[in-house]
């Protein structure tokens, strides 16, 4: 019989997290459920742990192939996923023992395409929230929709949810992007789904990773990360525009209010030659925003879009705050 549930967990060089990663999953309460280890061309020992974990628990398969980035892992996993349901999960972050059952179960109830659930970050001082998830988790929700509880536009990443294995293939769900590859098809998910449930228990451990090559979210400082990041803001905006405008207003806020002014705040760091493209993807999403959207931003992030607009990124730079990296690095001295 096939399994109540697949997880799939693409592993690339985190031998250091693995081992409790996969303690978290094979400890699960929900016991009906495969684990689909991709392993994308580790150099690592990643690939030896989890042929180990393979001998104590036969729920763990690998998959092992060339590395090609966390998109293509991801659709290789899948692929080879066999449950009914389907989840994800980063070979370094942790599950909560009861999470799929929460997810699962919920889904049984409801009979909506997909679930989603709380999010915290993790790291040696314990977990602390997410921030901007606030809205989002509130409270349980039952076969709502992004249309309806437009905070679900921030719930854009891939590990904190279940989906009907049906509903994923129907709508023919595939990653793509070589770094920040959840929002497009996520914010997708979300728009094509008849019904979603939502969560408000923890669901997902998010790693803050203290040793070892930083994920990418912690490289946010860096010119070509933050031009990833801004192709993410392009095509998910272009996957809202072309088949939910009335998630545009939400969309834009959140942006305006998050990622385009990290581009921004860059500055401090990084010459205009550096953030060329980063910046130019800024301006492009900027000029495709209704007027009228801009004008109802609170005033501080209207002025920057207009700088930003307006090529006027000296003042612009001024207005925002140096990134965390700059603040640490100045304090520690």
């Amino acid at each position: 019989m096939p399994p109540l549930l697949s997880i799939v967990v693409p592993i690339f060089d985190v031998e250091r997290y693995l081992h409790a990663c996969l303690t978290s999953l094979t400890g699960q309460t929900l016991t009906d459920l495969e684990i689909v280890v991709v392993d994308d061309g580790s150099v690592d020992t990643g690939g030896d742990i989890a042929r180990a974990w393979t001998r104590k628990d036969p729920r763990i398969r690998i998959v092992e192939q060339p590395n090609t980035g966390l998109s293509a892992a991801r659709n290789t996993g899948v692929r080879a996923a066999n449950g009914t349901y389907l989840a994800f999960c980063d070979g370094d972050d942790v599950v909560p023992e009861g999470a799929y059952a929460a997810l699962v179960g919920s889904l049984e109830e409801t009979g909506s395409d997909m679930v989603s659930g709380d999010v915290r970050r993790l790291d040696s001082g314990g977990v602390r929230p997410h921030p901007g998830y606030e809205d989002t988790f509130s409270r349980a929700r039952r076969r709502t929709h992004i249309r309806r509880h437009t905070a679900l536009v921030r719930d854009r990443m891939v590990w904190n949810k279940v989906f009907r294995r049906s509903f994923w293939d129907a709508r023919k769900l595939t990653f793509s992007l070589p770094a920040y590859e959840d929002a497009p098809v996520m914010i997708r998910a979300h728009i094509e789904a008849t019904a979603v449930d939502v969560l408000p228990e923890v669901v997902y451990l998010w790693r803050i990773r203290e040793a070892g090559a930083p994920s990418i979210t912690q490289r946010r400082d860096d010119p070509a990360n933050l031009a990833a990041c801004m192709r993410m803001v392009v095509d998910t905006f272009d996957v809202i525009t072309a088949q939910a405008r009335d998630l545009v207003p939400a969309y834009v806020e959140d942006m305006c209010h998050n990622d385009i002014q990290d581009a921004i705040r860059a500055l401090h760091l990084h010459d205009e030659t550096a953030l060329g493209e980063v910046l130019s993807l800024a301006r492009s999403f900027v000029a495709r925003v209704p007027p009228d959207l801009i004008a109802a931003l609170p005033a501080e992030d209207r002025r920057l879009m207009h700088l930003l607009h307006g090529g006027d990124l000296e003042r612009a730079r001024q207005l925002v705050d140096p990134p965390p990296s700059v603040t640490l690095a100045k304090e520690s001295r």
